[in-house]
């Protein structure tokens, strides 16, 4: 069966980072999803449209749907979206995806790379602001340098604002450690010691979520509690 479609309206875009954008889409009257999907845009092309997949960022109950777009070199998606300008439309379809939050854990840890801490941002606030559960919740979050980073300050007022909440940002090449409030090296590399009890949900690039996968298991994690997304 042919999913349904929507129309959404572009109303914000900001560059967030180097490469980075951050799209605001008028919600579509009917669209529902959980926190975690993603939705595929049909990108225009001359003879039919290219899907192409994005993971939304916003929470279920906001009014609108975000996304974090990063630009890749000849990239027929992200080149598309770049060049929107408020007002323009695009259709979409979904929600899909499994990756979502499993009510039933005791604890969240989250590890995302780049444009993955999209997905995840928006399960995130799920847990804090809508679930309202004490549950333990960290994210690490890696890029490469400072100016890679975005999404921080929104990571601050969820910290300060929920005390079961906390998160590590990683640089990988920063250019200056000492002046900003990071952590040296891959995420991989301030990985906690134990997984025993806690439930993983990766994102990022596919060598980025084998290589935590293996080391959560191997240092106590169950398979069958970790859930990733390949970006």
């Amino acid at each position: 069966m042919e999913q349904q479609t929507f129309i959404a309206t572009l109303s914000k875009k900001k560059e967030i980072a180097d490469h980075m954008f951050e799209l605001t889409f008028t919600k579509p009257e009917g669209f529902e999803y959980e926190a975690g999907q993603f939705v595929q845009f049909y990108i225009p092309q001359e003879e039919k449209p290219a899907l192409r997949s994005y993971s939304i960022a916003s929470a279920p109950t906001d009014d609108y749907l975000e996304f974090c777009i990063k630009i890749i070199d000849g990239g027929v998606g992200s080149t598309h979206l770049a060049n929107m300008n408020v007002g323009d439309t695009l259709e979409l379809r979904g929600p899909k995806g499994r990756f979502i939050l499993n009510p039933e854990a005791t604890s969240h840890m989250f590890i995302a790379t780049g444009a993955g801490l999209a997905p995840i941002m928006g399960m995130i606030r799920e847990e804090l602001e809508e679930s309202k559960s004490s549950k333990p919740v960290h994210l690490f979050f890696g890029v490469r340098s400072e100016k890679d980073v975005f999404w921080t300050e929104r990571l601050d007022e969820l910290k300060k604002a929920h005390k079961h909440f906390s998160y590590t940002l990683c640089l990988s090449q920063p250019e200056d450690i000492a002046n900003c409030n990071a952590m040296e090296g891959r995420v991989t590399a301030h990985l906690p010691k134990s997984f025993e009890n806690t439930h993983l949900y990766l994102c990022g690039s596919a060598a980025m979520v084998m290589e935590v996968r293996k080391l959560a298991i191997e240092r106590g994690a169950d398979a069958k509690g970790i859930h990733f997304e390949i970006f």
